[in-house]
């Protein structure tokens, strides 16, 4: 099994213009190694820098200083249109809520990023119902979104997340707006992928019930990852226990 460094983040900032002369830093000289096999879980406050940092992994905001190498691929030296290509390509996107054009089908949802791509529509359906196959959502392919309960709507977020046959699947809070049992379900989707799909797994949450299932843990505070088996680490997690 590989273990090669999949995602390499060297040096990287993050500062916004308050006003004219004024900064606020929200990330501040981030280090990590995301490898191939990895379940990276990310964690920490609210404020603490970790969507920010999601959002330069996958180059949706681009660093004040540092690099982002994805399979050697320096991510921070490419346009924004460039960079949005990569991310179609080789990134599958899991969110929190699921943006469904709600008049056209399951199938149609998930096979959408294809279509935009230019992809013809024939081959992205097989696309599509392959990916649902492979999350075991494929009876579901002829409803409407709509239809569906929010933890079967999130695994359709998946099958979308998996219709382009990415590298990474990030998942930022994926189960933030479901139940217990239908959270878990998508939790174990996710390490399925990740055990017996070989997908590089990136996931922010709050909830720490779920650090069990990584393989890489990254908490974060004021813009820096906590590192070791620290005393503010603890801190960290006794906080979002406290929220939860």
């Amino acid at each position: 099994m590989s273990h090669e460094a999949i995602i390499k983040i060297e040096g990287l900032k993050k500062n916004y213009k308050l006003a004219e002369d004024k900064e606020i830093q929200i990330l501040k000289g981030i280090n990590l190694d995301i490898n191939s096999t990895d379940f990276c879980i990310i964690y920490g406050p609210s404020g603490s820098g970790k969507s920010t940092l999601l959002h330069h992994m996958v180059g949706l905001e681009s660093p004040t200083e540092g690099k982002i190498k994805i399979r050697g691929t320096d991510i921070t030296k490419l346009s924004s249109e460039d960079r949005a290509v990569f991310r179609a390509k080789k990134f599958g996107m899991v969110y929190q809520l699921w943006f469904w054009v709600k008049s056209i089908s399951v199938w149609e949802n998930v096979a959408l990023p294809l279509l935009i791509a230019g992809v013809r529509e024939s081959d992205a359906k097989i696309a599509a119902m392959k990916s649902l196959e492979e999350i075991g959502m494929a009876d579901y392919a002829y409803k409407k979104p709509m239809q569906l309960s929010g933890g079967e709507q999130q695994r359709i977020g998946m099958a979308r997340a998996l219709v382009n046959d990415p590298w990474i699947i990030v998942a930022d809070e994926p189960t933030g707006n479901l139940d217990t049992h239908s959270a878990d379900q998508v939790m174990q989707m996710l390490q399925k992928l990740n055990v017996s799909r070989k997908r590089t797994i990136i996931m922010v949450t709050h909830n720490l019930a779920y650090l069990p299932m990584a393989t890489k843990e990254v908490a974060m505070r004021d813009g820096q990852i906590v590192s070791g088996a620290s005393a503010v680490k603890q801190q960290i997690r006794e906080e979002l226990k406290e929220v939860l």
